[in-house]
């Protein structure tokens, strides 16, 4: 099963009325102010772009690639790390996500120019960046064309290009790169079906997972993801096809040239993104510091690791 189709089914739709104000954590209380009140720039060819901030305000710009399908919300999971560690986090929607315009026909490579036009229109001279899941190519390809302003890079259970896998496991990307109204279909079916209570959807999918991840799933983690993938689909399906289609097309950069320090962080456990991506990823990265870990799956792997993560892009380990 494909991370498109694992998450589609499992997230996307669901119940969207918030939980009662009472009930929240100022976690999900944050997650719910970011999926009502969206910051925007408007980027060089006059679309917008959407974001979310939090963290400290006055700390160094981390720039967090959410995964798939998710937006700006996802953003909520760093915020007391954020302050923790001196982060201002900055997570930006991709384009058709959340509330950012969409980019007919967009590739990877066109993603480095939006980061730059948020960067300067926030006055961020310099930042560090992690992709999560999805947000890993995004991520990559920042590395390998946007090193005069990240200087550190973490990539955290990531997809990576589809020569790491075998062709069956390209399948479910390749359809909506080749034939996306029948990837747009599947995923219309997909969505339908997940419709319904958030808690039974999170319940679902925390017993499939490994042990690990079972109780993140079933709290303030899963409840946050489960926000941001109803944000995410906001505009529709079509954004999530283009997104499928783009990991299943080649990355356009060479990962050979990357010079800045990529820490890659992999659970031996994940069953949304297979370990021999990270090892690709760590072939293919001549700076890459790489990490696999027995028993850890997809949330437990950044869950367990947060402090050598964040010590990684901080260049300060504590």
């Amino acid at each position: 099963m494909g991370l498109t189709q694992f998450v589609a089914e499992r997230l996307v739709g669901g119940d969207d009325e918030p939980t009662d104000e009472g009930e929240r954590s100022e976690t999900l209380a944050l997650a719910e102010e970011m999926a009502r009140n969206p910051r925007t720039v408007t980027l060089r060819d006059g679309r917008t772009l959407a974001y979310s901030e939090c963290g400290d305000p006055d700390g160094t710009p981390l720039v967090v690639y959410h995964g798939f399908p998710n937006s700006r919300v996802f953003g909520a999971l760093f915020d007391e790390a954020g302050r923790e560690w001196g982060f201002r986090v900055l997570c930006p929607d991709r384009p058709g996500v959340g509330v950012s315009d969409p980019l007919p026909d967009r590739e990877l490579t066109d993603w480095p120019d939006d980061v730059r036009d948020l960067f300067d229109a926030l006055g961020v001279d310099r930042a560090v960046a992690m992709g999560i899941s999805g947000g890993g190519p995004y991520a990559g390809v920042t590395a390998a064309r946007l090193d005069d302003r990240v200087d550190r890079t973490a990539i955290v259970c990531g997809l990576a290009p589809m020569a790491s896998v075998p062709v069956r496991e390209r399948l479910w990307y390749y359809t909506a790169r080749f034939a996306p109204p029948l990837s747009k279909l599947a995923l219309w079916g997909l969505v339908r079906r997940a419709r319904g209570n958030r808690e039974a959807f999170l319940a679902d999918t925390a017993e499939d997972a490994p042990p690990r991840d079972g109780d993140l799933w079933t709290g303030e983690t899963g409840q946050v993801i489960h926000r941001s993938a109803v944000e995410a689909a906001r505009q529709g399906l079509d954004h999530l096809v283009q997104d499928t289609a783009i990991y299943g097309s080649p990355w356009g950069v060479d990962l050979s040239a990357v010079e800045m320090p990529v820490g890659l962080w992999y659970g031996r456990a994940d069953s949304i993104v297979p370990e021999a991506m990270g090892h690709y990823l760590a072939r293919e990265i001549p700076t890459a510091e790489a990490h696999f870990y027995p028993g850890q799956g997809h949330l437990a792997i950044y869950e367990e690791n947060e402090r050598a993560i964040l010590g990684f892009l901080s260049d300060s380990p504590r």
